[in-house]
Formats: structure tokens, sequence, C-alpha cells
């Protein structure tokens, strides 16, 4: 998997990843087309997984060798354990989510540290 520049990753996504430790496991809610996810692999040795609901880009993801689930973010966040990732990620998606407490009460849930 080639390794864009971190300058050609959008701003907020470079600050996001940023925050991220290496080897970190990683949780990418609303990732697109896994453009973080494929940075944070290949750069800081994330162990990653994402939910996005849209086909085409999951698909994309998963053309990218990414682990994606496509589905509602809303829904599939209920099937995963407690502190089963390092950080959870929701980027430029709260704005969609129907229910934002109980799905950042979930993300809370399930990642050490949430990031939003």
């Amino acid at each position: 998997m080639a390794l864009p520049e971190p300058e050609n990753i959008r701003f907020d996504l470079q600050v996001i990843a940023s925050l991220i430790e290496p080897g970190s496991r990683v949780l990418d809610l609303g990732c697109g087309s896994g453009d973080l996810l494929a940075w944070l692999t290949a750069a800081k040795g994330i162990t990653g997984a994402g939910i996005e609901q849209d086909k085409d880009r999951a698909a994309r993801c998963i053309a990218r060798g990414l682990s994606v689930l496509q589905g509602d973010l809303n829904t599939e966040v209920d099937d995963y354990p407690d502190a089963g990732f390092d950080y959870v990620i929701l980027s430029q998606t709260l704005q969609q989510v129907y229910e934002p407490a109980r799905l950042l009460r979930s993300l809370s849930r399930i990642g050490r540290r949430v990031i939003v």
C-alpha cells in the first residue's frame, strides 16, 4: 500500500493522526475511502478497522486492503467488546447521528480514548 505524504491528507486527519500512538488498535467510524486508516497502518503500524455506511466507499477501503465493515455505525458499535480499541475516531460524522449522546456513550465503552 503506497503511503501518501502527510501533507496530502486532509488537515483534520493530520491532526488526528498526530494523536495516535504507534502500534495502537484504532476504530475509524465513518472512515470514508480509508485515507486515515491507510496512513496510520503504513506510518504508525496500527491495527485498524473501520465502519462506513456508503457501499462504494467501503468497497474502496476493502480494495485497499483495509478491514472495513459496511453498515450503520449507530448499531454496529453495539457489537464491539468493552475496551476493544485504544482509539475510536469519529471525524466529520457526529452531525449525521440521530442519537449522539447514545453513540458517544458506546464509543467511550469500546475505546480507551475517543477522538471527535
